[in-house]
Formats: C-alpha cells, structure tokens, sequence
C-alpha cells in the first residue's frame, strides 16, 4: 500500500474513533467523578468508569471496573491496551485531615498517579483532563489568573501534593494535558451527605450551628456545570495548559451559608454563626483567605457558560435524610423534582 494510502486510512480510523469517544474517567464514585460520568453520556460518549472501593451505580452502558489507582503500573497497562481517547482524573485524597494522616497515600494519588496519566497521554496522545483545586494558592491576593504563579501554604499537605501533581502533568503531559483549577462544589449528592449545602443541612439537623469565617472568600462551582466543562474540554484538544473554572459569584463562607438558609427558607441568624480566624487557632497558617478567580480565558472558549450563584441555589434539593427536619422546622413540604446527574 503507498504511503498516501496509509496515512489516509490512519486519519479515517482516527476520525472515527473520535466520534465514538472513548473515555476513561478515574474516580468515578467520587462526587465529581460520578457527575462526570452522567454528562459524557448524556454527550454519547463511550464510558469505562473506573473506582477504588465503593462500587457506584450506573446504567448499563456504563462499563464499570474496580481498581486500586495507587498501582499506577495497573494503570498504566490498562490504558496502553485500551487506547482510550481520553481520561479525566478526578481521584484524589481531597481531605486536609486524610491527607495529613497519610502523607504517602497522598503522594501516590495526588502526585504519582497524575504523573503516570501525563506521561501515558503524552505516549500515545490521548486527551488528559486533571482536577487540581484553588487550594494551590495561599489565598494573599484573590481574583487569580490562571498565569498567577501558585504557592501553597506550606503548612497544608493536601494543597502542597495538589500542587506537584499538577505540575507534574503539565510537566509531562505536554500539549496533550490540560488541569482544571476548582473551587468548593456544590449540588446534590447520591448519598446527600457530599456538598456543602447537604453538611449543613446534617449540623441543622442535629440542633448545631454552622460557625462559618467571613473573612474567607470562596466561589462555588456547581457540580453538573463542572462536570459538563471537564467533559467538554476532552473534545477540545487545542485548550491545553491550566485553567481556572467556578461560578460568577465570590463570596464569605459565610454569606454562602446564610445565601444557603434563606434560599430554603431558613433564618441565617439562627442556623450560620460568623466567626474570624482569630477564634480558630492556628486557621490563619492553614487555610487560604482569599481564592477567588479570575475565569478568563476559559470562560471565552466554552460552551459551557459559568453560572451565577443564584442558578447554583436553585439547583439544590434538601437532603433526603434531613426532610422530616426541615418540613417541621419551616412547615413546608419538601417536593421532589428530578436532578440532573442524581436522576439522569
């Protein structure tokens, strides 16, 4: 066969595969990964979802398989026999306190692993799209740009392996690698128990009030919106490097939890209690004042528009477990609607 006769049905067999996307997705029974999964087959994509330990619930199509993603040799020969066109990671110990417990386990999942998928996508050039988080910053400045140069508190570990690990991709990964930047997720959990809406809805439920810093500036993400962008970034092959992606709104901690009660018809004054950083001891070394962002550019080059924290209220339910609490607290009946992601 001539050389042009080759490189021709190499360039149709890639065109196809691309239109029958296959997409890995590590971390599929996380919060994000599991909404991740629902919007690439809402998108028709062909979806391996892979976890560690809890098995989640998917429909059919969803091809699911259980994997110890510390192996990152395990990994590394899934993906070479697969070929997969594309891999989202959202594995991760997300937790300051687990992360803290375990330094090693960290390492392996937040640094080791995101190095093995850049390395692997930079191999056999598959799109790789890699969760970092805002907590790369030490919160100093706020409104980041995605060219601001990250520094982690030196005294938080999770947010110090967060940030090798995304180093790493951009390291290795190349053009083929783009990392997210997040910040706090909301939206409704399968478990209820995830956001940060459905935990204080648990504290509420329990008599306690939510002690809440209003020094601390935060910009929620939907989880549906996030998970859409992610997915949407893995038909993009020319957004390469990192950016940032978040709602429109940054706002106190505290002002998110009392927005939170009085969109379910809560008092603020009763249910979220202000506090500073002096009543914490040791917060001001540990947690990051200020992390809001600047979306641009991404947020010219998508789709997927970024939505004002209004939209991100009017997309939470209150939390199975806590309904016979709030139908006798507020006398409202609490009325189920479908969710996108936990109903389809």
């Amino acid at each position: 066969m001539a050389p042009a006769s080759v490189c021709f049905c190499v360039f149709v067999w890639r065109v196809a595969n691309w239109f029958s996307m296959k997409l890995f997705v590590l971390g599929a029974s996380g919060f994000l990964g599991r909404e991740v999964v629902f919007s690439a087959l809402r998108r028709g994509f062909g979806v391996t979802a892979i976890f560690h330990e809890t098995e989640p619930v998917f429909p059919p199509a969803v091809r699911k398989m259980k994997m110890d993603l510390e192996r990152t040799d395990e990994v590394e020969s899934l993906i070479l026999q697969e070929f997969p066109n594309a891999v989202i990671n959202c594995a991760a110990i997300i937790s300051i306190a687990v992360a803290n417990a375990n330094p090693e386990r960290a390492e392996r999942l937040n640094v080791a692993l995101p190095r093995r998928l850049a390395m692997l996508a930079n191999h056999i050039s598959e799109r790789l799209v890699h969760v970092s988080t805002d907590m790369v910053f030490d919160g100093t400045k706020g409104n980041y740009e995605h060219t601001d140069t990250p520094m982690a508190l030196s005294q938080n570990l999770y947010a110090q392996t967060k940030l090798l690990g995304e180093k790493e991709v951009l390291k290795y990964g190349k053009s083929n690698a783009t990392v997210v930047r997040v910040p706090v997720i909301s939206g409704n959990s399968q478990s209820g128990a995830k956001s940060l809406h459905e935990r204080l809805f648990a504290m509420w439920a329990r008599g306690e009030t939510a002690n809440l810093f209003a020094e601390e500036i935060r910009q929620p993400v939907s989880v549906s919106n996030l998970a859409d962008v992610l997915v949407e970034l893995c038909e993009r092959p020319n957004l390469s490097g990192v950016y940032h992606w978040a709602g429109t709104d940054a706002m106190s901690r505290a002002e998110i939890g009392e927005r939170i009660a009085e969109h379910f018809g809560l008092s603020p004054q009763k249910f979220v209690k202000r506090i500073s950083y002096d009543d914490v001891p040791g917060a001001r070394e540990t947690r990051p004042r200020d992390l809001s962002f600047s979306l641009n550019p991404l947020a010219g080059k998508l789709k997927t528009r970024a939505q004002p924290f209004d939209e991100i209220l009017a997309e939470m339910r209150v939390p199975d477990c806590c309904a016979a609490w709030f139908e006798a607290e507020t006398g409202r009946r609490v009325v189920r609607r479908l969710i996108k992601g936990v109903d389809f």
